[in-house]
This record gives structure tokens, sequence and C-alpha cells, in this order.
């Protein structure tokens, strides 16, 4: 039981305190290089679905492509919400200026 409650308020302690990480730090050049990288190649990867996508006359193949693209969207939307989401559930003042 005293285990438990002091997991509890250890949670409920880490929701109030607000996280600065300044924009210098080694983390966030990492994830903005991840971002970045990550965006490029989706897009390359979106460009290939498409062209897949516009250019078989298979359905297999074209459903192949369907799935590749929706990939590259769920992909590219999490990468970039990402941010957004952590700063919302740290309840953060500012995280590597987001």
């Amino acid at each position: 039981m005293k285990k438990e409650l002091a997991v509890a308020l250890l949670f409920v302690g880490l929701s109030f305190a607000t996280l600065t990480i300044p924009p210098d730090q080694p983390i966030c050049n990492l994830y903005g290089m991840i971002q970045v990288l990550g965006t490029v190649a989706g897009i390359l990867v979106a460009a290939y679905a498409g062209f897949i996508l516009a250019s078989s006359h298979e359905i297999m193949e074209k459903n192949a492509a369907k799935a590749l693209l929706g990939g590259v969207i769920i992909g590219l939307i999490i990468i970039w919400i990402a941010p957004v989401l952590v700063k919302t559930l740290v309840n953060s003042a500012g995280i590597c200026g987001w």
C-alpha cells in the first residue's frame, strides 16, 4: 500500500513540475535532426508511393502503395505532433524552444 501511494505521489509531483530544457541542449539538436531527416525520408517515400500508385496497373501493387503512403502520413504526424504532446503532458514552460 505504501509503495503504491509513493508511486502515485511521485507521478502527481512530476505532473505538476515544470520542465524547462534550453534550446542549446544536445537532445534538442538531436531531435531537430531526427525531425528533419524523418521529414525528408517521408517525402521521398511518399513520392515513391505516389509514383507506384499512379503508374501501376495491378491492384495488389496499388494497395501496397496506399498502405505505404498511409504509413508515411502517420509517421510524419507523429514526428511533428510529439513535441506539442510532450509539452502538454509534462506541463512544461518550454522544451527546446517549442
